[in-house]
């Protein structure tokens, strides 16, 4: 059986509002399970690409996770039944904006997507 899939993230960049949650949408097509899968999310603008979550072997495997997004990023497990792998995270930063990468390795398959996360500020509102 080939493992062909598509890694699928959104068309437009994401809104995020600093101090709220956002969801990331990453799915995989066709739709299918990928629950024995490794499903992980990184930062593509940083010097180094930084883990932002883990998900391998049933867990999320967070102990190489990037220190500035530690306790704030979740995947839904039931939703990982479905092929959906969206990424939420919590209390924006404005530090967050930036490309993110939603990747999904198999033994013999391989694909990602990007997706660009834009940040409005609460700080940059002046009366």
């Amino acid at each position: 059986m080939s493992e062909q899939y598509e890694v699928v993230g959104p068309a437009d960049a994401v809104l995020a509002v600093a101090g709220e949650d956002v969801i990331l949408p990453c799915s995989v097509k066709p739709n299918m399970s990928v629950v024995d899968m490794r499903v992980g999310w990184s930062r593509q603008d940083q010097k180094d690409s930084q883990i932002v979550h883990l998900y391998e072997d049933h867990v999320d495997k967070n102990t190489d996770q990037s220190q500035s997004y530690r306790g704030r990023t979740k995947l839904n497990h039931q939703e990982l039944q479905r092929g959906n792998v969206s990424l939420k995270l919590s209390s924006v930063r404005v530090s967050d904006e930036g490309r993110y990468k939603c990747f999904i390795p198999s033994k013999s398959w391989y694909d990602d997507a990007i997706v660009n996360v834009k940040v409005e500020g609460e700080e940059t509102i002046e009366n």
